[in-house]
C-alpha cells in the first residue's frame, strides 16, 4: 500500500487545535457543543470530518476560521493564535451565496474590490481554473447549480488562501454534478497545494479527497472519534476494496454497522 506523506511546499498552512471546548447560551443555559478537543492539521493536508448532524463539525470550521472564538483552548496555524478572520484561511459555504447584481468575474473580484487592492491577472486566472471560462459576463441567475459552486470556489482561490475551510460545499449539487466537482475541488487541492479541512456527510466523497478522515461523535458534547489515514494513492477508484474497506470501518464507527 502507498503512504500519502503531506506535501510541504513551503507555502501551507499548518493547524494546532488545543484543548478547545465550546457551546453556547440557549434561553439562559450553556449548552456544550464540543468537549475538550486536540487536532493536527499538517501543511498541505487535505481532512475530511464525517459526523452526525450537530456534532459541532461546522462549529469546529467556524472556530478554525476565526468566525467565532473557543470557549476554552487555544487554535494556532503557524505557532500563531487564530484571534479572527484572516486572508490566509478562506471559508468556502454550502451556498455559493453570489451577489446577484454582479457578474461571475465581479463576484470572483469581491474580496479585491472591498479591499483596494485590484489584481485582474489572478480574477482571469481563478476564473480559468474553475473552468468557467466565456462566463465571465454571466449574471448568477443565468448559472446552473454547479456553475455557481464553481464561482464561489474562484472567489475562495483569487488571493491563494493557504487554507480551504469549506462547510459541505457540494451538498446541493446533483449527484453527476457532484462528483464532477469532486473530481475538479481535487485537481485544484493538487495544483495551488493548500491545506484543506472539508465538512461533508458523504463517506464515499470523503475517501475519494482526503489524506485523513476525522470521525466526530459523542453524547452532548462531540469528541473525535477516530481518525484515519487515507494510504490510497492518487487517481483513487471508488470501487478499491481498501476504499470500501474503510468505507465500512466508518459507518460502523459511525453506528452504521449493517450499511
Amino acid at each position: 500500500m502507498v503512504t500519502v506523506e503531506p506535501r510541504k511546499s513551503g507555502e501551507d498552512l499548518a493547524l494546532h487545535v488545543r484543548g478547545v471546548q465550546h457551546g453556547y447560551h440557549i434561553d439562559g443555559t450553556y449548552r456544550p457543543v464540543i468537549q475538550e478537543m486536540d487536532l493536527r492539521v499538517e501543511p498541505g493536508e487535505f481532512v475530511a470530518l464525517l459526523g452526525p448532524s450537530g456534532c459541532g463539525k461546522s462549529t469546529l470550521l467556524r472556530l478554525i476560521a476565526g468566525l467565532e472564538k473557543p470557549s476554552a483552548g487555544w487554535i494556532e496555524v503557524d505557532g500563531r493564535s487564530v484571534t479572527g478572520p484572516g486572508p490566509d484561511r478562506i471559508v468556502m459555504f454550502q451556498d455559493p451565496t453570489l451577489y446577484p447584481w454582479r457578474t461571475v468575474r465581479q463576484n470572483v473580484a469581491l474580496s479585491q474590490d472591498i479591499s483596494g487592492k485590484r489584481d485582474d491577472h489572478a480574477v482571469d486566472e481563478a476564473i480559468r481554473l474553475v473552468g468557467l471560462g466565456g462566463f465571465e459576463k454571466a449574471w448568477p441567475h443565468q448559472l446552473s447549480g454547479g456553475m455557481a459552486q464553481r464561482t464561489a470556489l474562484a472567489r475562495a482561490l483569487v488571493n491563494h488562501p493557504r487554507m480551504l475551510i469549506l462547510d459541505e460545499p457540494l451538498g446541493k449539487l446533483d449527484a453527476l454534478t457532484r462528483l464532477t466537482m469532486q473530481t475538479e475541488l481535487h485537481r485544484l487541492w493538487k495544483e495551488r497545494g493548500f491545506t484543506a479541512i472539508m465538512v461533508t456527510h458523504d463517506v464515499d466523497e470523503a475517501l475519494f479527497l482526503a489524506t485523513r478522515v476525522l470521525t466526530l461523535g459523542g453524547t452532548n458534547r462531540s469528541r473525535i472519534l477516530s481518525d484515519i489515514r487515507v494510504e490510497a494513492p492518487f487517481h483513487r477508484h471508488r470501487d478499491d476494496p481498501y476504499l470500501l474497506g474503510l468505507r465500512h470501518e466508518i459507518l460502523s464507527q459511525l453506528g452504521y454497522k449493517d450499511v
